[in-house]
């Protein structure tokens, strides 16, 4: 048998757990939250701060907001003093001059999806679904300037002198328009179905293309060169330092569904702001789609230059050899150098960074989607502030020791609850105890979920590494029933248990029995058992009714101090080796007799005559239930004539069988 009883011992179970207190750690230990890289430190809210990808996090300059009345900025252009933007999904033209934003018209049309200066402070504004190309004055007049024929959407437009080219699509068409005669025809034709970015080289039109997406050179009417191919969707944007031409590519989210979107009774963002974290459905969406920075040289050579790790970029411009780009999750921008690292530089409350305005200081202007806003970017310091996104734990957790590394000033503060997102059943902020240095401990209760956030309070202050050390309650196992079956071919009662631990920690057992009505449990084995089943031999207990009291503990992966246990009783189940006795005596025909057991219920009694097939006879009293049962039966007449063999048999409960042989003579 698997496992054979040991003669029993009288030990109640907690002196049994306090012996054998194993030193493999698993609950009671304290686990940590590390922010250590740009990927971790991008996990939370960056306000007011710029992370470099091995430096940590510094105060970014200031940004100053400006509302627009739109869903999103698709594109704009700098005139002088004056800012042009092109708005959807209802499509919208503002201007912003001194820190004012003006909606200049609203257009038949989802979105405004490319501008041109006209050089003389009015613009050219090419339309999506339409077709068509207006042209605003300077006073804010408005005309139709030309309708392209076969076309649907004007994604990109160049001013050359006197001729406006236009990127359109579908068909991947380049349009030449004469601005004096407003005379429009075909410049040039493209493999791919959209033409979303046109930019002039000095000496050459260049465009990007989705589906697939190109970087192509046109060198004159219907001259079209590849010069380069990218994995991806689309060429969103392009630009150039000298002969280098820098390409923004998407796969996943792209520009051109924007065409299929229709406007919103009301735009979304103008509400609370949401910070990164608190809408996961629209992170998760914004996560598919993924961005690049491709360059080629004057060589021919392409090659990658920067890898989004926030979703797909907008349009891309240069500081110096950096590239610096606008991503399309979590409202942040990114700045890429050759040797690989990407920066984010700033981090703003809408989801989406739809255009960057590049001066000669650096990042000067910043464009948003949901919702439409313009960012300006100033000289003074912002106040910086870290929050981590949510922290959540398996169950309730005692919040440690937090070490905030870096340099100069760090305010750390702590926030627990129990919900995904924080609410009024939250704790409020709490700074920490302090313990040394930028060290101390958190004050926030108890909970299953816990922000963090430091704020960066001295000039020159940096945030390098941040550790959140916790200890999560130790919880009970679980132990959800116990069976008990009889195997008459071994002789043996076996054993089986149901358990499990919802912190993941080691069980133990302790099995112990009774005969039922006593009140003294007797231990199986003399250490923790670490299986789930046991086989008991009977031999070494008496006849009779018996219950399993299973314990599941932890205590393998706690110490005594913290370990939890939990028992469950089995039902009552039945010893009996013995067999029962069957007394019988012939009256006539009719047979009168008593079956009895020393422990069990007889459950049956049958008779045949002279190796006829038996015939079950009948308790006296209607019912088998008992450990002594008189019965009868009526016998054949043949009986009450000659000589006759009859064979009582009797069953008890435990399925043991007993025999008497009763010779007839009449």
């Amino acid at each position: 048998m698997g496992f054979r009883m040991f003669l029993p011992r009288i030990l109640c179970a907690s002196a049994l757990l306090a012996l054998f207190a194993a030193p493999v750690a698993h609950a009671s230990q304290p686990s940590v939250w590390q922010f250590a890289d740009d990927a971790d430190f991008r996990r939370g809210n960056l306000d007011g701060l710029a992370l470099h990808p091995t430096l940590g996090l510094t105060a970014a300059p200031k940004l100053s907001r400006l509302d627009v009345d739109a869903e999103f900025i698709h594109c704009w252009l700098r005139d002088g003093q004056r800012l042009w933007l092109g708005t959807g999904l209802n499509g919208k033209l503002f201007k912003v001059e001194n820190g004012v934003v003006t909606e200049v018209l609203k257009v038949e049309s989802p979105l405004i999806a490319s501008l041109a200066s006209d050089g003389k402070g009015g613009v050219y504004a090419g339309l999506v679904g339409t077709g068509e190309i207006i042209h605003v004055d300077a006073a804010g007049k408005k005309e139709t300037f030309v309708k392209l024929t076969d076309v649907q959407h004007i994604w990109a437009l160049q001013l050359r002198g006197q001729v406006l080219y236009a990127g359109t699509g579908p068909g991947g068409k380049i349009f030449a328009v004469d601005v004096t005669t407003k005379v429009a025809k075909p410049f040039a034709e493209t493999t791919a179905d959209h033409v979303l970015a046109l930019l002039w080289d000095g000496e050459a039109l260049l465009a990007g293309t989705s589906d697939p997406p190109l970087l192509l050179r046109i060198d004159g009417e219907k001259s079209v060169r590849a010069l380069a191919t990218f994995p991806g969707v689309e060429v969103r944007s392009l630009t150039r330092n000298g002969k280098t031409i820098y390409a923004a590519v998407n796969g996943g989210q792209t520009a051109v569904p924007l065409a299929t979107l229709k406007p919103t009774p009301e735009r979304p963002g103008t509400g609370t702001a949401t910070k990164p974290g608190a809408n996961k459905a629209a992170k998760e969406a914004a996560a598919k789609g993924k961005g690049a920075v491709w360059k080629r040289t004057a060589d021919g050579i392409v090659s990658r230059v920067l890898v989004s790790p926030e979703g797909m970029l907008s349009e891309v411009g240069l500081i110096g050899k950096q590239v610096v780009a606008g991503a399309a999750r979590g409202g942040r921008v990114v700045l890429g150098d050759e040797l690989g690292d990407v920066q984010s530089l700033f981090d703003v409350k809408e989801e989406e960074i739809l255009g960057v305005e590049v001066g000669a200081k650096g990042v000067q202007t910043l464009f948003t989607g949901k919702s439409a806003a313009v960012y300006v970017v100033g000289e003074q310091p912002a106040d910086a502030i870290f929050t981590t996104d949510v922290l959540q734990e398996t169950g309730t957790t005692q919040w440690g020791r937090i070490d905030a590394i870096g340099e100069g000033s760090l305010d750390v503060e702590t926030r627990s609850g129990f919900s995904e997102v924080p609410n009024d059943t939250w704790s409020p902020w709490q700074p920490l105890r302090a313990v040394q240095g930028q060290s101390g401990q958190s004050q926030s209760p108890p909970a299953n979920a816990l922000q963090v956030r430091v704020k960066l309070a001295s000039a020159g202050a940096r945030l390098q590494e941040l550790k959140i050390f916790r200890q999560v309650a130790n919880r009970a196992p679980l132990l959800t029933k116990i069976d008990t079956t009889l195997n008459k071919s071994k002789g043996t009662v076996t054993l089986a248990w149901t358990a499990e631990d919802v912190d993941s920690d080691t069980l133990g057992f302790v099995v112990q029995y009774r005969p039922r009505g006593s009140k003294q449990w007797l231990v199986l084995h003399d250490r923790l058992y670490d299986k789930k089943t046991m086989d008991l031999s009977p031999t070494d207990m008496p006849d009779g009714w018996y219950e399993v009291r299973v314990e599941a503990t932890d205590l393998p992966s706690n110490g005594p101090k913290n370990a939890k246990a939990v028992a469950r009783i089995s039902k009552p189940f039945l010893i009996d080796r013995g067999r029962p006795e069957v007394l019988g005596e012939l009256k006539g025909r009719t047979l009168h007799g008593v079956a009895s057991d020393a422990i069990s219920r007889v459950t049956r009694v049958d008779v045949s005559v002279d190796g006829e097939p038996p015939v079950l006879a009948a308790a006296v009293d209607g019912v088998f239930d008992q450990s002594s049962e008189a019965f009868e039966l009526e016998l054949p007449e043949s009986v009450v004539k000659g000589n006759h063999t009859l064979l009582l048999q009797v069953t008890d409960e435990a399925g043991n069988t007993g025999a008497l042989r009763l010779p007839i003579t009449q």
